[in-house]
């Protein structure tokens, strides 16, 4: 019994730097839409050099376990332009990402109750929003 309790102990001497050393930090935030502020579902999330990735929530909401070091994010969904991040992890970390539709131009954006057509040019795009009760 005692020679098992050794074994056991230098088991438990030998792997526990090593057990350490591999431990994993999050990597959470939530993915929203640009300009109205909604949740993003199923926005694809992943780490380039590992491939480890995940899909967002109905919240928007997303959380990776990854190794410490660098690390490059990678946020898409159809429709939206990519968003990319590297950083060095060395903590747990929130992201939160604001996912810019495509072929979005802040100066080609009209938001109202009421649109006045008049005041409106040629080269003018409009977004109309609708407020819900």
């Amino acid at each position: 019994m005692k020679t098992m309790f050794k074994l056991f102990f230098l088991g438990v001497i030998v792997l526990f730097p090593q057990v350490t050393e591999a431990q994993l930090l999050s990597v959470s935030g939530y993915v929203k839409n640009y300009i109205s502020g909604q949740p993003i579902e199923n926005a694809t999330i992943y780490e380039s050099h590992s491939g480890i990735g995940t899909i967002s929530d109905s919240s928007g909401y997303y959380k990776l376990l990854l190794q410490k070091g660098t690390q490059e994010l990678k946020v898409s969904n159809v429709g939206f332009d990519e968003f990319k991040s590297t950083f060095a992890l060395a903590s747990d970390t929130i992201v939160s990402v604001n996912l810019k539709p495509r072929n979005f131009s802040q100066k080609n954006i009209v938001a109202g109750n009421k649109l006045d057509k008049d005041s409106l040019t040629e080269d003018t795009k409009t977004i109309s929003v609708k407020k819900r009760k």
